[in-house]
């Protein structure tokens, strides 16, 4: 398999699982989205004033998961 097939399988892939977390709606917290990137919630605050393109919680404080995996995504390319 090449590196070519590799990939493409996984953005398909990274697709679907974009879509079902759409569909769900799952959301997340601030100490889970630390804990999701390795960093601490005080760390992920300093972040979030130093890059606005990172996702926005919710009124409610917390982010829509499929926001993050689709940010995470756009920024490994």
């Amino acid at each position: 398999m090449t590196d070519a097939k590799i990939a493409e399988g996984f953005l398909i892939l990274a697709s679907a699982v974009q879509t079902m977390l759409q569909k769900s709606g799952t959301r997340i917290t601030r100490a889970e989205l630390a804990e999701r990137w390795g960093i601490h919630r005080n760390t992920l605050a300093t972040r979030l004033a130093a890059d606005k393109s990172l996702p926005r919680p919710g009124r409610d404080g917390k982010w829509l998961l499929s926001e993050i995996v689709e940010w995470e995504l756009h920024r490994r390319q």
